[in-house]
């Protein structure tokens, strides 16, 4: 069982893409890239509005390792001023790839492979567990001793296709 994925704009997912994306030239208001994970090259326009956000590059002094379009727009919120003309790989990347409910309310989320962002300190237990005795196995091996033992402890558990 599938769900849509909603990012919470956290820029975790994008702090180390400056090691690939590389901004080759300037063209007028676009900029050249090449992306070396997958030799692919784009164009790189920035989104209306994100012109005065790109120009402060207190982010990247932050975090060296971070896509050279990402930057903080407030607190809370980072974000890719490339948005619109963002790579193919970009586009088809989850950064969060499941989540935990329990009677229609959010318990957790599954991040990247075996992370787990939660409040609930029997699901953090359990999550511990789980990674101890699966977290090698295969992917596919991993979701399904997951979402059996979480549903068994009362949770509903969707994997984000």
């Amino acid at each position: 069982m599938g769900s849509e994925f909603t990012c919470t704009l956290c820029g975790r997912c994008c702090n180390g893409f400056g090691r690939y994306i590389t901004i080759n030239q300037k063209i007028g208001g676009a900029y050249g890239c090449s992306l070396s994970l997958t030799k692919e090259s784009f164009m790189a326009v920035l989104d209306p509005g994100r012109s005065d956000l790109f120009s402060d590059t207190s982010y990247q002094n932050e975090h060296p390792h971070a896509c050279p379009f990402l930057r903080r727009e407030d607190d809370e919120r980072v974000i890719c001023t490339i948005y619109r003309s963002r790579p193919v790989f970009c586009r088809d990347y989850l950064c969060c790839t499941g989540k935990v409910m329990r009677q229609d309310v959010l318990c957790g989320e599954m991040k990247g492979r075996r992370d787990l962002k939660t409040e609930d300190p029997g699901l953090q237990e359990e999550w511990i567990c789980l990674k101890e005795r699966y977290g090698s196995a295969a992917d596919s091996d991993w979701k399904e001793e997951v979402r059996k033992a979480l549903t068994t402890s009362g949770y509903k558990v969707i994997f984000y296709e």
